[in-house]
Formats: C-alpha cells, sequence, structure tokens
C-alpha cells in the first residue's frame, strides 16, 4: 500500500502524518512527524464557514469520491466482502512453503485482499475528514480501521513461517517467474530473517508493543495536561498552547515575540523531568529491542527497516556539521534584515520580507505547472489530469480536518489531495508539494503491480520536496520587484534552515540519546535539557555570539513529538538534499537528470529508497549531495546581501 502523507505548513517546516499498511511489518505505522509543531493541530477541525459544499469539481476544489464506490451502500457491500474474503486467508498457512506456486497463490490472494481493504479505508478516511463533527463517518472510518486490523491479524502468520524456509531455497525461488510481483518482499524477509526472533518471542513483543509505546502519554500529557500561559496582546489576553505559540512566534513585534518565548518554554521546562521519564523509557525500549534482534545500534536497527545504510544517517550529521558556518552566515543575513543588535531565539521565526499578494486555486494549478515543466510532457500531462479532475478538497469548511495531505493508498483509483487553501504563498507551496506525492504515485501505479507501489518516506519526501524547490525556484526568478525577490529567498533559506538544518539538529540529538542509554546512562529531563542544550548552542552559534538563546527555551526537546518514533525525522533533511541536487541537475543537463528523477518515482517500493536515489546519481552516504546543497545556500545568501545593499544605496 502507496503511503499517505499528512503534511501541514507551518513557516517552512512541516508538520506531518504519516500512514504506511506495509506487509512487510505486518503493521499499521501511524507517526507524528517533522516541524515540532502542534500535536494536536492535525486533529482539529477547521473554522471554515462553508455552509453547503459546492458540487464537486475542480473548479470548485471539491473533491468527487464516487470514484472510489458509487455509493455508500456500495462500500457498505465492499466492506462485507473484505471481510470474508479476509476469513478465508487462513487456508494458506499449511501450503504456502510447499512450492514456488503455491507461495504466489498464498501471496497473490493477500495482496488482493490487502488492496480492496485499503481501498475501503480510504473512502472511509476521506469522507471522514470532510466533517470531523460527523458521528456516522467517524464510526464507518473505525470500521474500515478494524477491517485493517483484522486483515493483519488473519496474515500474522506469513513472516514467521517463511523467516522458518531453509533460507537458500527461499533464496532460489526469487528467480521463479510467478513470484517477480513479490520478489522484494521475499528479499526483505531474507535480509531481515537473522534479526527475526523465534515465532513465540515476536507475538510477545507485538503484544507488548502497545504497553511499550509512551506516544499516548506524552501526548496526552502535552495536550492536556499542561497549564497554558496567557500573555497580553494588543489589550486582549492570547493563550500560548501549542497553536498560539505557533503563531505568535512570527509576530512582526519583536517584545511580542519576546514575552511568547518567555512565558511558553518555562511552561514545558516544569514537566521535564516527567518528559525525560517518558522519553528515557522509550529510548531504552529502542536500544533493547535494537539488542534482541542482534543489531549492531538502536539507530541501525531503525534505518534497516527501509534498507538505508547506517552510513547515510552519519553523513547527514557529519556533513552538517561541516557546514555549520553556513546556517551562522544565514543567521546573520536575518539579523539584518530584523534589524537588530544580538540575534535571538524568539527572532528565528518571523518572515524576512512580506509579500502583499494572494493567490486563487487556480493560480496555484497553473504556478504548479509551469514549475515542474522541467520534469517533462509525461508528468505534465499526469499533473494536468489530476489538477484538471475533482480530486482535491482544496477549501477550509465548518468541521474539516485542518492541514493537508495526500492519500494515493487506493490502487487502481487514483490520489486525492487534502487541503485548506487560504491564499498565500504557502499555500500555493502546499499545493505543489501535495501533488509532488500525488504523480509519484500516480508514476509509480503506472509502472509497478501493487506489491511493489508502497514507496518508502525516505523517497516519498524527495518526490514532493522537488517540486516546492522548483516552484520557489520559478518564483525567485520571476520575481521583479527587489522586496519580492526577497521574500522568495526567504522562503527558499527558511526551507533549508527548518528542513535540512533543524531536521539534522533533531537527529543529532535523538542520535546521541540513544548512544547514551547504550552507553548504560539513564536520560533524566535535566540530562536530556543539558545534551539538546549544548547541541542547540552549537547550531546557533551562541558561543560564537550568532545567537543568544535562554537557558528556559533548552526544553525544546520536550515539545517534539517525533522522539517517539525512532529515527524517523532524519529523512526529511535528506530528502530537501536529494530534492536540491535533483533541481540543480534539471538547470546543468534537463534530459539526464530529468529520465533519472522519473525513474525514481516510477519505480516506488520495487528497490530500496536509498539505491535508488544513488543510482540516479544521489548517493546520501557521501558528501556530495549536501555540499551541494549548502553551496545553493550560500548562492541565495548572496543574492540576498546583493538586494539589500542595493535598497541600503537607494
Amino acid at each position: 500500500m502507496q503511503p499517505t502523507t499528512d503534511d501541514q505548513q507551518q513557516q517552512s517546516t512541516r508538520e506531518a502524518i504519516v500512514v504506511f499498511n506495509r506487509l512487510t511489518d505486518n503493521k499499521t505505522v501511524t507517526s507524528l512527524i517533522l516541524g515540532a509543531l502542534l500535536t494536536s493541530a492535525s486533529f482539529t477541525a477547521s473554522s471554515g464557514a462553508l455552509a453547503q459544499s459546492p458540487p464537486p469539481s475542480a473548479e470548485n476544489g471539491v473533491w468527487d469520491l464516487t470514484d472510489l464506490y458509487p455509493s455508500l451502500d456500495d462500500w457498505q457491500q465492499a466492506l462485507k466482502d473484505v471481510d470474508r474474503r479476509i476469513q478465508s486467508l487462513g487456508d494458506y498457512q499449511t501450503t504456502l512453503t510447499e512450492s514456488p506456486k503455491a507461495l504466489a497463490t498464498a501471496l497473490d490472494a493477500i495482496r488482493s485482499v490487502e488492496k480492496s481493504a485499503s481501498r475501503a479505508q480510504t473512502y472511509a478516511s476521506l469522507q471522514a475528514d470532510e466533517d470531523l463533527r460527523d458521528g456516522q463517518a467517524q464510526e464507518r472510518r473505525g470500521r474500515a480501521e478494524q477491517l485493517m486490523a483484522r486483515f493483519e491479524s488473519a496474515i500474522g502468520y506469513l513472516r514467521p513461517t517463511l523467516i522458518q524456509m531453509d533460507r537458500d531455497t527461499l533464496s532460489s525461488w526469487l528467480s521463479n517467474p510467478q513470484l517477480q510481483d513479490h520478489r522484494r518482499f521475499l528479499e526483505n524477509v531474507i535480509r531481515e530473517a537473522p534479526h527475526t526472533l523465534s515465532k513465540q518471542t515476536e507475538t510477545a513483543l507485538a503484544a507488548l508493543g502497545p504497553v511499550m509505546s509512551h506516544e499516548t502519554p506524552y501526548s496526552l500529557l502535552a495536550n492536556s495536561d499542561i497549564d497554558w500561559p496567557t500573555i497580553t496582546i494588543d489589550g486582549k489576553s492570547v493563550r500560548l498552547d501549542a497553536a498560539g505559540y505557533s503563531h505568535w512566534r512570527e509576530s512582526k513585534d519583536r517584545d511580542v515575540r519576546q514575552r511568547v518565548f518567555d512565558a511558553y518554554w518555562p511552561a514545558w521546562q516544569q514537566f521535564t523531568s516527567t518528559f525525560g521519564s517518558l522519553l528515557n523509557s522509550q529510548v531504552q525500549q529502542h536500544v533493547t529491542e535494537s539488542r534482541l534482534r542482534h543489531y549492531e545500534s538502536a539507530m541501525a536497527a531503525a534505518v534497516s527497516r527501509d534498507d538505508i545504510p547506517p552510513a547515510v544517517y552519519q553523513q547527514l550529521i557529519d556533513s552538517t556539521n561541516d557546514h555549520l558556518g553556513t546556517l551562522h552566515r544565514y543567521l546573520k543575513l536575518r539579523q539584518r534584515i530584523l534589524g537588530v543588535d544580538q540575534l535571538h531565539y524568539y527572532d528565528i521565526y518571523p518572515p524576512l520580507a512580506e509579500l502583499d499578494k494572494t493567490f486563487d486555486l487556480d493560480d496555484a494549478r497553473q504556478l504548479t505547472r509551469e514549475a515542474t515543466a522541467p520534469l517533462g510532457p509525461h508528468y505534465a500531462e499526469l499533473l494536468k489530469r489530476a489538477t484538471d479532475s475533482p480530486w482535491t478538497s482544496a477549501y477550509p469548511s465548518q468541521g474539516k480536518r485542518s492541514g493537508a495531505y495526500m492519500n494515493g493508498s487506493a490502487y487502481d483509483v487514483h490520489p486525492y489531495v487534502l487541503m485548506n487553501f487560504n491564499g498565500s504563498y504557502g499555500d500555493v507551496s502546499t499545493y505543489a508539494h501535495e501533488w509532488g506525492h500525488g504523480v509519484h504515485s500516480m508514476l509509480t501505479e503506472e509502472n509497478q503491480p501493487y506489491p511493489t507501489s508502497d514507496y518508502s518516506i525516505f523517497t516519498a519526501e524527495v518526490a514532493s520536496t522537488t517540486n516546492e524547490q522548483l516552484l520557489v525556484d520559478r518564483m525567485i526568478q520571476q520575481a521583479k520587484a527587489p522586496e519580492e525577490k526577497l521574500f522568495y529567498i526567504g522562503q527558499a533559506l527558511e526551507a533549508i534552515r527548518g528542513t535540512y538544518f533543524r531536521q539534522a539538529q533533531f537527529a543529532e540529538f535523538e542520535l546521541a540519546i540513544h548512544r547514551a542509554a547504550e552507553n548504560g546512562e539513564q536520560l533524566s529531563g535535566d540530562r536530556l535539557t543539558q545534551m539538546y542544550g549544548e547541541i542547540l548552542r552549537k547550531y546557533y552559534g551562541v558561543d560564537k555570539g550568532i545567537t543568544t538563546i535562554d537557558e528556559a527555551d533548552y526544553a525544546e526537546w520536550a515539545y517534539i513529538p517525533h522522539f517517539y518514533y525512532d529515527f524517523y525525522v532524519y529523512q526529511y533533511a535528506t530528502s530537501i538534499t536529494a530534492a536540491q541536487m535533483f533541481a540543480h541537475g534539471l538547470e546543468r543537463d534537463p534530459k539526464a537528470w530529468r529520465d533519472r528523477y522519473l525513474n525514481v518515482l516510477s519505480q516506488g517500493g520495487s528497490q530500496s529508497g536509498y539505491q535508488l536515489l544513488k543510482k540516479a546519481g544521489v548517493d546520501l552516504a557521501t558528501p556530495a549531495p549536501y555540499d551541494n546543497l549548502i553551496q545553493d545556500m550560500n548562492k541565495l545568501i548572496d543574492e540576498a546581501e546583493d538586494i539589500l545593499d542595493r535598497l541600503d544605496e537607494d
């Protein structure tokens, strides 16, 4: 099943919910990732005021779910049919290892049921997100999720049974034509066999998973138990919960920003002991399981799930540290634009320049098409088909889920995009981003059978971020007024700071705390604050006089939910790195780099994301892609400084 990505634009970072239904893991993983922003925001209903939706059309920004099922009755019938088929999947347990043909028959049947279940779940999920207040729609979503859970339970025997086979025998079956659609799955089974425990142990670990997970206690504490402070802004009392903080930290008024930080971070600071206990337990769990599975480290175990070499993670950290001077140079540029004597941590969020311009949905559609023209006629054809069709729920409405996502999980249908378009450039960028995911799904479905259509997040975010990069590059090139050009340069620079440097900073902290645990250390709240503070000071050049950061701000680690998701966020730093290299390559050698890029998108999950990118000329285990990103960042800073110099002369 293809991933469902959910991205909520916040300045230059994103909050995302990524849902994977992966047969290789025999589980559904739902992760809150990237941005370290509103844990609850992506589940809140939009407050727009559309009393009644117009009919489905691309022009109206209303999607048409009848492509999934003509009616609710058809969905109900499909649910019953899938449930009946699930009950027969256990019949293959005793026969699947008899021969390649028997295994192919079993896997074909399992995948067929999974595809149908996924389609049913997609329909229920999309419909429920149209109005979170609709209790019947939420009940249907729950029924679809229960159906998927029954499917996963029904095939629980699959991996343990295959692992018990003679490895040489299973390897010899890989060349059998009947198993070609399932070759990648079987290769992963063989690859992971040395790290797979006995059936009884695996069953016990699976049962303990919900008990050992600290995501829910974290979410409850972060969203319900903190007594959020209030401050007065423009004569009004403002509550600084996560949403209030994210809004007011971008204020033009520096005094407001300072008061926001002075009030907000102490609220987290008073709970660092509790958050520390939760995170320590989560990290210790990762370390213990990695040792049980005979991995060299918790990090190696985590990246192995998507067949990514640990060298990629380490290279990201090493290259980022090598290039902190460029981040410091950008911070000095920010200081100059803001006109402050000393940059503080509360100065990193306001935009570098304002843009007095709004965009409509037609603008977003046209600008995205123009920006992605270098990707060739076939990409343009797919994008036009998608954006001319009623596949997007574009506007806020009462009860609608906030944020944005692409759902490409209904194989044999088409992707859908949900967003909340309000006319900002950020909304245009989100549109380009989500349809980058969408066209990725379309290309994958064109070229891959269902079993290899489940591309990983490692390549998924490259497809979306490349679109963003092409868009902002075009906007910079076409901007006429210096202030307008400076705005788009600022957007590009903040994307690199927020998506590359900030996420690499998180990745470095995550690696450091796991290594400390592997060395026998218990991680208290105070120790975590100290470790995070040291990394934060290094990245923002505190000891070099670049930025001033108050000690209360070191509690930021407690605010970041994705530390509970086991070495996940690094992929956002690698994605913008790869996207920038593709965008750069499209300028230098358009046809060669276009063909490489489209091949990555067309291969889906047929190979590891790392190998796909490496074959395309982007080896993320080497310094070259990161050096390219920083080179482009320095060029953007040069251009911004030239504009400022000219404006100063005037």
